[in-house]
């Protein structure tokens, strides 16, 4: 279970995304697109994180995790929940300042419903890219630590064009 997987359902209006394995940003695009389909629909009674499978998480991933926040606040929704109750993960959670914009449990019997694995489409390098950079946008948003920790690598990306604008010297 080392690859990354991303599983989705919901129970009672309530969107949950169970994530196992190494979760990079491989599978950023299409848990972005995901996102982004069910943010366009009918509103969101709540949404829960499970990370409880998950072997590692990226920043890129993470910054979709903080992404998902900011919506349903957006949205007047309740906070994100996020499940963890492995420690190094939870360690990376609090240190990007996570606990100030999710609820952040260490286990929970969260029913996912009819549990079905996210669809992982390869992405052409320009969506990959776009998706890198506006997670590590989203990441730096959230606190000053963020925004110097991830300062150089926001700049690197747009300087590669990772954003869709050309390239210029």
């Amino acid at each position: 279970m080392d690859d990354g997987k991303v599983l989705y359902g919901s129970h009672e209006g309530v969107q949950v995304l169970r994530f196992l394995g190494h979760i990079t940003y491989t599978l950023a695009p299409a848990v972005s697109r995901f996102v982004d389909r069910l943010f366009s629909g009918a509103p969101l009674t709540g949404f829960v994180i499970d990370l409880r499978e998950a072997l590692s998480v990226d920043s890129t991933s993470l910054g979709l995790l903080a992404r998902i926040a900011n919506r349903m606040r957006e949205r007047g929704g309740r906070r994100v929940t996020i499940i963890s109750d492995q420690e190094d993960i939870n360690e990376i959670l609090l240190n990007m300042g996570f606990d100030h914009v999710f609820d952040i449990v260490g286990n929970s019997a969260a029913p996912i419903g009819e549990a079905q694995p996210l669809p992982i489409e390869p992405a052409d390098q320009g969506i990959l890219g776009r998706t890198v950079l506006e997670a590590h946008r989203t990441l730096m948003a959230l606190n000053e630590r963020n925004r110097s920790q991830f300062a150089d690598v926001v700049s690197l990306l747009e300087q590669q064009g990772a954003d869709g604008r050309p390239h210029t010297p």
